[in-house]
């Protein structure tokens, strides 16, 4: 209950002042705004955010979120604030899917709209494709980052190894010859839970090495979401094991 109420009274100003003036006017204008000057300030509101949720970030090869890319990222999914702690880590734009009812959440939807994330009616098949070709077409043009969730939902159970992966998540990547980077992150479900009120709450990323368009050449989307998801199974064992010994206090 403290642990809220602290939470409350420090970031509802911040979200009060952040959406009238940082995220309303990107999404109003975002015909008149690059995607840069969009992408650039909400990830100042995300990170002064993320200092009022006492994140404690343990990173490798962290040096990749300084560089243009683009990448099409790949990331194991335990919180519905994964998207942002990306926005948080990545200097250049990253656009991301999204199931359509995110867009109708209060402040979240605004947000993620406002760089241009694209949302799925995942009840239409027609429009599952037409976005889908929006992402590759941005992927061949080599305009931003695009991350993708390829477990397809959250994975509640923390300690557990990671999802199936979805093949089809690599479909247009892989035809649009993409970079694939691989990362994994863990921890991240601690600061929003109420059951934990610890001075630091440790959150371990690590980036895999990038996957090169000849390196998957010629394989099939089941065979590359076999062979990520081992990789990222293997890291995602490592910062688990480490995750004991972090700080918390």
């Amino acid at each position: 209950m403290f642990k809220y109420l602290r939470l409350g009274l420090i970031l509802l100003g911040e979200f009060f002042y952040s959406y009238l003036f940082v995220v309303l006017p990107n999404l109003i204008f975002r015909k008149r705004l690059s995607l840069m000057h969009r992408y650039t300030s909400l990830r100042k509101v995300i990170r002064r955010l993320y200092r009022a949720l006492r994140i404690q970030l343990y990173m490798t090869n962290d040096a990749i979120t300084q560089t243009p890319g683009p990448y099409f990222i790949v990331c194991n999914h335990h919180s519905m604030l994964d998207p942002f702690l990306l926005i948080y880590l990545f200097k250049y734009p990253i656009r991301f899917l999204s199931k359509k009812e995110t867009r109708h959440l209060f402040i979240f939807g605004d947000a993620t709209a406002s760089i241009d994330a694209l949302f799925i009616n995942r009840k239409s098949v027609r429009s599952q494709i037409s976005i889908l070709n929006q992402m590759k077409a941005s992927l061949i043009a080599k305009e931003t980052h695009w991350l993708v969730f390829p477990e397809a939902t959250r994975n509640k159970t923390y300690s557990h190894p990671l999802l199936p992966f979805k093949a089809g998540a690599f479909k247009q990547a892989m035809e649009a010859k993409a970079t694939i980077l691989p990362m994994v992150t863990y921890g991240f479900f601690r600061p929003l839970n109420p059951k934990l009120n610890w001075k630091k709450y440790p959150v371990q990323v690590s980036f895999l090495e990038p996957i090169l368009p000849s390196e998957y050449e010629g394989k099939t989307t089941i065979q590359m979401a076999d062979e990520v998801q081992q990789r990222m199974q293997k890291a995602s064992d490592v910062i688990r094991l480490n995750d004991p010994q972090l700080p918390r206090r």
